[in-house]
This record gives structure tokens, C-alpha cells and sequence, in this order.
């Protein structure tokens, strides 16, 4: 019987002989393993037989080589034959396009990874997040891999169009087998695993095997897997093998849990402690059965892979749904606590420092375990220390944190040598990117988390866990977190969506036809105001921070102090204020961003309404499940809805989402880097390199990091191998300042390791290069890592050495033409703007802007990126109410066709005329090619020199880059610059996976209008939920639910027919000291919105000072006075007006004249009217500069001024004299 070997030959001379013919003195490039042919008699056509079956570099493939084969292949054979490796060492010395007509490549079309020797592997483990390609890697190898102690490379295709045949073409169906024994092929969650089963039948020389494929019916798989499966079961057959598709097995409600399991779950939760039972598809990919499982089936099921891992056997990860409430916690933390007793570490990163913080705390408080902690960018480098030198000494055990931090560092750095056991990633969720809350930082931990494998040879379970996300279909989320968190053949648990307790309360109304903002604010607060009346818990959520204002001060003027409110951006110890308020019932309402939802602990919520949603289905559902986590409590998602709500979802997308042409200028900014670096294909780029490209977006490092992950993706799915590999480097903290010789001799002789010097500027003045990481270890361990960086860039960080540095920015130039040249260009451009704007009289659009500078420019790309650039540059933000940022001279407004903009000053003058002579200052002196400037941080200097770069980078006149910044560092790794290039100048360059991306976005609108301008019975709403997320197309729910007229339902009037429970506020809710935390500070002056925490004789409360001024102005009165406390003069005018109206005797007695007072002179306390009297001059003295203390009706007022000015007119101020001839 023919052997593989044979049938490789056979296969590739087939298609050699039926094609030389074609042509005369044709190149066959075998594009596979050229060391199985069998090269017997062909040794005249083979171009160097010498280098044939090499995998070796240029030091083997020199030009001296080249030399010689070129000669060889311009001599007339029947055919020439090249191996891949000696094709692109010679078409990396002569153009390609000299031989595309005579090749013809012969393409091993099964796998991407081909082996080498152990000797050849050259990539090396680093100790940070990244993977530098080593320099004598290959350049026909985009990387190499170690898997199973095998070595093997990823073979980087050409990019090139030569003519190209595929070896095997031959196809067979799969069948079905439900034979878990047969060897498994993981092609779900395994990248490798198909190349790797290919080579390991050639090499064992064995295509009998029996396999497995493992797959799921509604996973979306690259078309070109499937393909390749089917002719890879065609070859097996050949030789009496088989490739099966694994049948997906149900999972089962009999299940006896492990009595070992049991007793864990005893120890921790108590003697009487039962699993309880989930509702999860018994099989998803066939129906919507529900099948009821113990918790304490899916702990087994992590316990015996983490066994699996302690006998060096395959271990499997596990992902899980479960909505809020499901008791996910238990599911993790039972086996972690099982890690623990065997002696190992679990790991769990956790997105939010609140919700890692309330854990472990829960942990410590209700499960008596202590051998856990949580270590984020919060903690001084001291604490962090100590923790981790804990946890690697074995006194913790469970490790909560962020997955920045995570991705920081190496894993031994925070376990040491000890064995990592689990690894928990909750919230996965945030790992789908066109998810609203994607976070750029999950989608980088699957890279890591793979890393942590392969070089520590690592084997252990991974949990994924998060509450919603949709199995399978056009907006898969489950099989996209799987991929992305590279998760080893994951056993998958799918929780029910559906919640029989929760019911759909929507109403239709009519659109607002003018003042829409304003009339959504008043249909929420109306709404807040009845729901409080009935005395029903409720969630508001709004989609900004600014719509939370607006209600609470809507509320606030009518003196309704029933809402509490909770976004991102409040500090933590209102936010704590307001959760413990709302969660004990003092406040009824809480208002809030999507802020107020990972982690919240709160079961008594019984509705939830929408000001406008902000997000999509998958958010919705999310949030609405906040509400009825107590058995007894039925909940109610409730919302007014009208087609124009769904502008806020479309603003926030818009706002982040990114765009094809930004991801192309990303590639050519990553190739300019490139050569600007002398090719290398090691990069380390700053965010700020890009910031022109994303028109300087407040959150640039997650649009930047995003963009170079899709990017990265992209080319994978595409080509199969990384083309390129990016990973951000968040602590790379090399900063540069400006110092005096004095600062500096100071510096040297304290921190003298932790800076070089680079160069002396002259008058006194020098810049240095710092490293703040080795600084934060050496000197500042106090400190967290964050108030360092801060300190440093407000130039505090020295302060008490009383050291002076300038933090500076390294900005450096290289221009792609004569100086002349390039001033003459940009200066053409800048005159061109300034006439535009010059005759653009009132509001104008981008796209008109675009086009007026396109006229002129007639290059429809440049000009759309440079009228971007320009609109969002020069559109001042509002620095603090009415001052807008310093340069500024467009105003931006949003209106119904979307923004716009007018010019409201010349200052662009100013501002054109600096660009020019900055350009004239860095060329007009020199030759060279390139420069650098270091410049202040945030001043205006710096600004015109960014700006600077980018409009020269933009008219591609000049690169640049800048170092020394606040934002991350990020590493690029190119494997294949040429094909980055071409992509770069392709007008048709698209990426997929952003074009899938905004395709889910806008299907998902469409099922958003749907579901809720539709009336649907509750049931039926939760079918539609329930079919969404088990991956139904938007097709197939628009047809199956067709609904009726729009809902026209008062909701408040349908609530008030419901049995509803009145929920109370707790009884120790006085007693509840952790939210009275705001105690009378002297040090601070007070605001209409700041709390203030009053105790007396029977109660402790804590309210707003504008509050206080409306339920209790005596009582803040009196507290003000006792502790001295500063307010401004607004809030003591409202005091003194309601004390004067509501308390008159209490006004008369403590702020009138009747008020005690110290007085110099009498040496005990006494009433201001006896100095008032006895001593005029002085009195008066004394109460100018203490007016809040003791408040005179006008006519005291006058008699005093009165009696003053007759005894020493000099003293008398000035107003205070024409009050008295008024």
C-alpha cells in the first residue's frame, strides 16, 4: 500500500507534469514540506539541491547563493524546482514581479505549521507581555511554536499574486460519532490543534487514526476550517482513517455529587449547607430544553480538571452563564478553596476594584477563610509586596486582580514558583467587542493567559464566567469569549435567560416633536415621583452622567429629596454613600449610568426603568436583571419608548467605534515606524503616535489597543499566521524632565540609579531620562504606582527634597523631503483652511468642510482625514463652565443632522502662523533629516508641536513620534512588514472583523426597534429574549414574532393593580455608621452638594447641605457653629432666610444680637449686643470679617455704622457709608 510520502510525491509531480508545459522554463515553488518528496531522478531540475530541505536564514540563503541559483533559473530547463525557503530568500533580493509569470506555487493546503529541528527554535520566553521576534528568525517564518515538546513554524504566505494549486483537493463529507475515547481535535478553542494532528500522523507516518472533531452547530467556524476537515478526512480515508464530527452530548440532571464536595461545601457554608439547583440547556445547539443541575455538578466538574492538570493529563476549561443571582460565586470559589487545601494558588481577575474588594471581604467575613486578598493599582508598592511575597510563601492562597496588572507582569512574578492551580476570569462578557461595555484589556488576556502555558509549561483549568451572553448566530458572544480567551475544549454551561419573575412593562409614546431632551427629562423625573409615591424600590438607569444631573436638580427644586445618584466618575466615597442609601431603603430611587451593575448586592429591587437605553438587548437584559433576586419579590422592567430613544445608543457607538480608514492609517503609522527604525520588526510605540488618527479621543489607549487588536485578528483570520502581534506595555515608565545643575547634583545624590543624563540644554538647564518603575521600587514603596505617575507630571513627586523638574515630551521628526519643499506644502494647506474659514459665514458640516478642502487638495482621503483632524483639534472643550480650552476657534454643537461646527474667532491665525515657525525652528537651520525637541508637557508649545506632526504625517511630508507621555507604551511585533505595507495603500482594504463588528450594531438596532415598538404578552417577550440569545438570526425573530400594534399602557396605573410589596427602610438603618462617614470638617469650605453627617442626642443622619437646609436649617446651624465650619455665601443667605422665617426665636438667639460670642475683653463668652453697645468701633471690627457668626437686621445695622462713624470715621468702609446715606 502507497505511503503518505509517496502520495505527497505522487500529488505534487502529478501537478508539475500536467502543468510544465504551459510554459517554457517554469519555477514550481513547493509550498509545504519539501524534505518528504522523493527527489529521485529530478536532481537536473532542482534549481540548488544543496539547500533544498534547509530551514535556515540568510546566513545559508547569502548573496553569494543568490548569485549563483539566479543563474541557474535563467538557464532553459524543462522545469526549475524550488523549495518555500530558498523561493523567498530570492525574491528578498530581486522584485518579485521579475519571475510572476513563470511561478506556479504548489501549496500544501492541510496546515500552516511545519516542523524544524529543536536547534532551529529560536523564540525565547520574556518576562513581560510580549514576544520579540528574534533576529534570526527566518523571513519566510512569521513565528514558531512549541507545542506537545514539538517544534514547529507558521509559515507567512506571500503577498504576492503568483499562480497557486493546492495539493489536496479531494473532499469528504464528516459523519457524527458519540465516541468520547476516540484522539479529539479541538478545532473550537485550538488553534494548533489541526496543523499539530496533521504532522503527528506524518511523523508517526500513521493515517489510520480514528479522531474526533470537536465543534459546535451553532459556533461560527472560518468556512476555510471546515474545508480543510473535509479533505483531511478524504486523505485519512485513503489510508483507513476517519475524521468524525463529536456528537454534543446533553447535560444530565442525575448527578450524585462527590461527597468530598459536599463536605468542602459544609465546611464553608454551613453544616446544613445544599446545593442548589440551576437552571441551564440541556443542549443548546438542538433546543431550548431546560435541564435542572446541581450546583454541585459544575463544582466537580472544575474539581476533577484541576486533578486532571495534578496528574499531567489533559485538563479542560469550563465557561459559564448564569443570570444575577445564581449563586456564580460558589461555583468558583468552592474549587478554589479546594486549590487551597492541596496547596496551590487561584487567580482571579476581577474588572472593577469595588466589586474585588466587596468579595474578598465577603470571603474573609462569611466563609471564615483568610488565606485571600486583592492587590490592584489602589495598594502602595509596600502593600503589593507584601501580598505577593505572601501568597508565594504560600500564606494566600486566592489571589483577586485587574487584568491590567495581570497583564503586567510574568506569572511567577506574583506566585513565585508555586503552582498555579485556577484561573478565574469573571465578567467575561467584556471580552466581545462590539459588546458596549468592551474592555481592550480582556481581549488581551487570552494571549496572555496562552503565554503563561507555553512557556511555564502550565497545565490548569481556566473558569470563565458572566451573567448574559448569546450562544452562537450572527451575534455570537459565547464562542467569541471562548476564542478569544484561547480556552482548552471548554466544557460549556448555558444558564436559562428567561426570568418568570420579572414582567415587561412598555408604553409607545408619541414622538417629542421639538425640546426632546428636556421633555425626556420630565417624563423621568414624572415617573420617579409616582413610583416614590407608591413606595416601590426602583433603578433608573440614563444613559449619561449629565442626565442624572438634570433629574436630581428637576427634583431637588421641588424639594423631592427621594433619589440618590451613582456614575462612574464620583468619587468612591459618594458612590459607597449613595449604594448604602439606596440598598437600606433610606432612598428609594437610585439613579444611574451603567455604573450601578457588575457586583451590586442588592435582592430587594423590584422595578427598573430606562430613561433612553444606552446600550443593546444583551445590556438590557442585563440590567434588567438587577431586579427581584429575592424569591418573594416579583420585578417589573418598565419603559416609555419611542424609536428616537434609540439616539443615545447610536451616539455612544458612534462615539467608540472605530472606522475602517482609521485602521488603515494605523497600519501605515505602524509601517512608517518600521523603516523610521532602521526595519526593525521589534516595536515600541507610544498611544500618542496614533492620536491624530482617532482626532485625539479622550480614551485613546483603548481606541489604539482596539484598533491594533482587531488588526492583529483580522490577519489571522485571513492568513493564518500573525502577521503582525501587538501587546500593550502599561508600565513602561521611561519619562524625561528638565532640570537646573543644582536640582541635578541634588537628584545624583539621592536617586542617582534611577536616571541618566542625556543631554545639557544650556543656561543651567539639562534633560534627563528616568525610570519611575525602578524609582517606585528604590524609593517610593509608600506610594501606589498611580499617585507616583500623577506626582511626577504635576512635578509634586520631589517636593519634599524640594527638587524642581519639568516633566518633558520627546517629540522627534523625520521629513520625506526638502525642507523647502515640505514648508511650502503645509504652508499651501494652511492658507487653504484660513480661506475656508475665513468666507464659512455660519454653521457648517464635516463633510462640507471636506469638500471645500478636496477642491483644492483633489485627494479625497487626505482630505477627509485632515478636515477630521482639524474639526475635532481646534473644537474647544469646556475646561470648566464658560472657559474653553486656550486655541481654540471653532465651536462644536450636536443637531438633528449631527455635528456641526462654526468658526467664533480668528485665533486660527495665531495658531497657522505657529505651526509655520515652529517648522522653520526645528529645519531652517540644519541638513539633517531628522530631529528632536523635547518640550513641556501640556503647554501650548508642546500642543503646536503635536499638531505639528501630525499635519505632517497626515500630508505624508514627515514622520514623527513622541515619548515621555501619561499614556501606555505599546509593543508591535511585524512578521511581515511587506504585507502591512501593501494593506496600508489599498484603497479596498477592509477589515472583517470591523466590518462584522458594525453589521451586529446595526442588526441589533433593528431588534431593539422591534421588540419594544411591538406589543407581545410576557411570555412571549421572554421566548423572543430567550431565542436571541440562544443565537436565532434576525430573520428568523422578526418572522417567528411578528407582535401586534404598538404598547399604549400607563405603567403607573398598571403597577398600581399589582400586589406589590412595600419595601421598608432597615430599622438599624440610624445605626448603619458605615454610610455617616462625613463628619464636620473646619478645614473645608461647604457646598449646596456636599453631605454632611449631624449627630445629636438620638439619631446620626447624612444628607446634602442643600437637603439640610430644606428638612432641618437649625440643626445645620447649630452643627456649623460647634465645629466652625466654612460655608460660601450663598448657602449662609438661604440659611439665614429660613432660620429668620422658620425658627425666629432660634435666629434671634443664636444669630442676632442675642447671639453668644468671644469677645477680646471679657474673659468669658458673652451676648453680641453688650459690645454691640458698650464698644461700637471694635464691635464693628469684629463683625466684618464675622458676619456668618451674628446676622443685624438693617436698622441695627445703621445705628451701629452710625455710632462708629461718629467716633472714628477712618474705620468705616465704604459701602457701609452709602448704606447709611441711603
Amino acid at each position: 500500500m502507497m505511503t503518505f510520502k509517496q502520495l505527497y510525491s505522487e500529488l505534487i509531480f502529478k501537478n508539475i507534469d500536467s502543468r510544465k508545459s504551459d510554459k517554457a522554463n517554469q519555477i514550481f515553488v513547493i509550498f509545504g514540506q519539501a524534505n518528504l518528496l522523493n527527489l529521485e531522478n529530478k536532481e537536473d531540475v532542482i534549481a540548488d539541491l544543496g539547500t533544498f530541505n534547509l530551514e535556515k536564514d540568510e546566513q545559508e540563503f547569502n548573496k553569494e547563493w543568490f548569485s549563483q541559483i539566479f543563474t541557474t533559473l535563467n538557464q532553459t530547463k524543462e522545469y526549475h524546482l524550488l523549495s518555500f525557503s530558498q523561493f523567498s530568500y530570492l525574491i528578498n533580493y530581486i522584485d518579485p514581479s521579475f519571475f510572476t509569470d513563470r511561478v506556479v506555487m504548489l501549496k500544501d493546503n492541510l496546515r500552516q505549521l511545519f516542523p524544524i529541528d529543536k536547534q532551529d527554535y529560536l523564540e525565547k520566553d520574556e518576562k513581560e507581555n510580549i514576544e520579540l521576534r528574534p533576529d534570526k528568525l527566518p523571513i519566510y517564518q512569521a513565528e514558531q511554536v512549541a507545542v506537545n515538546g514539538k517544534y514547529y513554524y507558521s509559515v507567512k504566505t506571500p503577498i504576492n499574486s503568483f499562480n497557486s494549486i493546492d495539493i489536496f483537493v479531494e473532499s469528504k463529507e464528516l459523519s457524527f460519532s458519540n465516541n468520547q475515547n476516540l484522539e479529539s481535535i479541538d478545532v473550537s478553542s485550538d488553534p494548533y490543534s489541526l496543523d499539530v494532528f496533521v504532522n503527528e500522523c506524518i511523523e508517526q507516518n500513521n493515517f489510520k487514526k480514528q479522531a474526533v472533531v470537536k465543534f459546535y452547530n451553532k459556533q461560527p467556524l472560518n468556512p476555510a476550517i471546515l474545508d480543510i476537515l473535509k479533505k483531511l478526512n478524504s486523505l485519512l480515508n485513503k489510508f483507513g482513517g476517519t475524521l468524525f464530527i463529536l456528537e454534543e452530548s446533553s447535560i444530565s440532571s442525575e448527578y450524585k455529587v462527590c461527597e468530598t464536595t459536599q463536605g468542602l461545601l459544609n465546611d464553608f457554608w454551613g453544616e446544613k449547607a445544599s446545593f442548589r439547583n440551576m437552571s441551564v440547556y440541556k443542549n443548546p445547539n438542538i433546543s431550548n430544553e431546560i435541564s435542572e443541575v446541581s450546583q454541585g455538578l459544575v463544582v466537580d466538574t472544575i474539581i476533577n480538571e484541576y486533578e486532571n492538570s495534578l496528574n499531567n493529563e489533559p485538563c479542560r476549561d469550563l465557561f459559564l452563564t448564569a443570570p444575577t443571582g445564581a449563586g456564580k460565586s460558589l461555583l468558583f470559589q468552592l474549587p478554589a478553596f479546594y486549590v487551597s487545601k492541596k496547596g496551590d494558588v487561584t487567580v482571579v481577575v476581577s474588572p472593577l476594584i469595588a466589586l474585588m474588594k466587596d468579595q474578598v471581604n465577603a470571603i474573609i467575613k462569611d466563609r471564615n477563610y483568610d488565606k485571600i486578598a486583592y492587590i490592584n493599582s489602589e495598594l502602595s508598592l509596600i502593600d503589593r509586596e507584601r501580598i505577593i511575597e505572601s501568597c508565594k510563601s504560600s500564606e494566600i492562597d486566592i489571589l483577586y486582580m485587574s487584568p491590567e496588572l495581570l497583564l503586567s507582569y510574568d506569572i511567577t512574578h506574583f506566585i513565585g514558583f508555586r503552582r498555579l492551580g485556577l484561573l478565574v476570569i469573571d465578567e467575561a462578557h467584556l471580552i466581545t467587542t462590539w459588546g458596549r461595555d468592551f474592555r481592550v484589556d480582556y481581549w488581551f488576556l487570552g494571549n496572555h493567559i496562552r503565554k503563561i502555558r507555553k512557556y511555564h509549561n502550565l497545565r490548569f483549568p481556566m473558569v470563565a464566567v458572566t451573567a448574559t451572553a448569546i450562544y452562537g448566530g450572527a451575534n455570537d458572544m459565547v464562542f467569541d469569549s471562548i476564542d478569544s480567551l484561547v480556552m482548552h475544549n471548554p466544557h460549556i454551561f448555558i444558564g436559562q435567560v428567561k426570568r418568570n419573575d420579572i414582567e415587561f412593562i412598555v408604553n409607545n409614546y408619541e414622538k417629542f416633536t421639538v425640546n426632546y431632551e428636556s421633555n425626556k427629562i420630565s417624563q423621568t423625573v414624572d415617573f420617579i415621583k409616582k413610583i416614590n409615591e407608591l413606595g416601590l424600590k426602583a433603578l433608573i438607569y440614563t444613559p449619561y452622567t449629565r442626565h442624572i444631573r438634570q433629574i436630581l436638580d428637576q427634583l431637588n427644586s421641588e424639594q423631592l429629596n427621594i433619589a440618590a445618584g451613582y456614575y462612574g466618575s464620583l468619587d468612591s466615597i459618594n458612590k459607597e454613600f449613595a449604594y448604602r442609601q439606596f440598598k437600606s431603603g433610606e432612598r428609594k430611587i437610585m439613579i444611574s449610568t451603567k455604573a450601578f451593575g457588575m457586583g451590586v448586592d442588592i435582592s430587594d429591587i423590584q422595578v427598573v426603568y430606562h430613561h433612553a437605553p444606552s446600550g443593546l438587548l444583551p445590556d438590557y437584559v442585563q440590567e434588567i436583571g438587577r431586579v427581584a433576586r429575592k424569591p418573594e419579590i416579583n420585578g417589573f422592567a418598565t419603559l416609555n419608548y419611542s424609536s428616537q430613544d434609540q439616539r443615545y445608543t447610536k451616539a455612544l457607538h458612534g462615539m467608540s467605534a472605530l472606522r475602517q480608514y482609521q485602521l488603515k492609517e494605523v497600519l501605515k503609522k505602524i509601517y512608517k515606524s518600521y523603516l523610521k527604525n532602521n526595519k526593525n520588526r521589534n516595536l515600541l510605540l507610544s498611544v500618542d503616535d496614533f492620536g491624530h488618527i482617532f482626532e485625539n479621543a479622550l480614551d485613546l489607549d483603548q481606541k489604539v489597543l482596539t484598533a491594533l487588536m482587531m488588526i492583529e485578528k483580522d490577519y489571522l483570520a485571513k492568513n493564518r499566521f500573525n502577521v503582525i502581534i501587538a501587546r500593550p506595555k502599561k508600565l513602561f515608565v521611561k519619562v524625561f524632565a528638565r532640570i537646573s545643575d543644582h536640582n541635578l547634583n541634588v537628584l545624583t545624590n539621592k536617586y542617582a540609579n534611577t536616571f541618566r543624563l542625556l543631554l545639557n540644554v544650556g543656561n543651567g538647564n539639562n534633560i534627563i531620562e528616568m525610570d519611575l518603575d525602578k524609582l517606585w521600587y528604590e524609593h517610593f514603596v509608600n506610594m501606589s504606582f498611580p499617585i507616583l505617575k500623577r506626582d511626577f507630571y504635576i512635578g509634586n513627586l520631589f517636593k519634599d527634597d524640594n527638587i524642581e523638574l519639568i516633566p518633558q515630551l520627546k517629540i522627534s521628526f523625520e521629513r520625506l523631503d526638502s525642507f523647502n519643499s515640505v514648508f511650502q506644502k503645509l504652508q499651501n494647506l494652511l492658507n487653504t483652511v484660513q480661506s475656508i474659514f475665513a468666507n464659512s459665514g455660519g454653521y457648517f458640516k464635516q463633510d462640507e468642510f471636506k469638500e471645500k478642502l478636496n477642491n483644492v487638495l483633489q485627494d479625497d482621503e487626505k482630505s477627509e482625514k485632515l478636515s477630521r483632524f482639524i474639526l475635532s483639534s481646534y473644537s474647544g472643550r469646556l475646561m470648566q463652565p464658560g472657559v474653553i480650552e486656550p486655541n481654540a476657534f471653532l465651536q462644536q454643537r450636536r443637531s438633528i443632522v449631527g455635528l456641526e461646527y462654526r468658526v467664533f474667532n480668528t485665533q486660527y491665525l495665531a495658531s497657522f502662523t505657529a505651526l509655520l515657525n515652529r517648522l522653520n525652528n526645528l529645519y531652517g537651520n540644519t541638513d539633517s533629516t531628522t530631529v528632536e525637541r523635547y518640550v513641556t508637557n501640556k503647554e501650548t508649545n508642546a500642543i503646536n508641536y503635536v499638531r505639528l506632526g501630525y499635519f505632517l504625517e497626515m500630508l505624508e511630508l514627515a514622520t514623527f513620534e513622541i515619548k515621555g507621555g501619561e499614556n501606555p507604551m505599546v509593543f508591535v511585533r511585524l512578521n511581515d512588514p511587506n504585507r502591512i505595507e501593501r494593506d496600508s495603500n489599498n484603497s479596498k482594504y477592509t477589515n472583517s472583523l470591523l466590518t462584522k463588528t458594525l453589521e451586529r450594531h446595526y442588526l441589533s438596532n433593528q431588534i431593539f426597534d422591534h421588540f419594544f415598538l411591538r406589543s407581545f404578552s410576557n411570555s412571549e417577550r421572554w421566548d423572543f429574549i430567550e431565542d436571541f440569545f440562544l443565537g436565532s438570526d434576525v430573520d428568523s425573530l422578526l418572522e417567528n414574532y411578528k407582535g401586534g400594534e404598538a404598547n399604549n399602557i400607563d405603567i403607573i396605573e398598571y403597577l398600581k393593580k399589582k400586589d406589590l410589596t412595600k419595601i421598608e427602610v432597615e430599622e438599624d438603618l440610624e445605626k448603619n455608621s458605615n454610610i455617616h462617614i462625613f463628619q464636620p470638617n473646619s478645614e473645608r469650605i461647604y457646598y449646596l452638594d456636599n453631605l454632611l453627617t449631624i449627630e445629636n442626642e438620638t439619631s446620626i443622619r447624612t444628607l446634602r447641605i442643600s437637603e439640610w437646609l430644606h428638612e432641618d436649617p437649625k440643626a445645620l446651624d447649630k452643627t456649623r457653629r460647634k465645629h466652625n465650619i466654612k460655608i460660601n455665601r450663598e448657602i449662609f443667605d438661604i440659611l439665614v432666610s429660613k432660620l429668620r422665617a422658620n425658627h425666629p426665636e432660634y435666629f434671634r438667639d443664636a444669630l442676632g444680637l442675642n447671639a453668644t460670642i468671644e469677645f477680646k475683653g471679657y474673659d468669658r463668652p458673652v451676648k453680641a449686643i453688650i459690645p454691640y453697645k458698650n464698644n461700637p468701633v471694635e464691635f464693628y471690627k469684629w463683625w466684618c470679617i464675622n458676619q456668618d457668626l451674628v446676622h443685624m437686621a438693617l436698622a441695627e445695622k445703621i445705628i451701629l455704622f452710625d455710632k462708629v462713624s461718629m467716633e472714628d470715621q477712618n474705620v468705616i468702609k465704604r459701602e457701609h457709608k452709602i448704606m447709611r446715606t441711603k
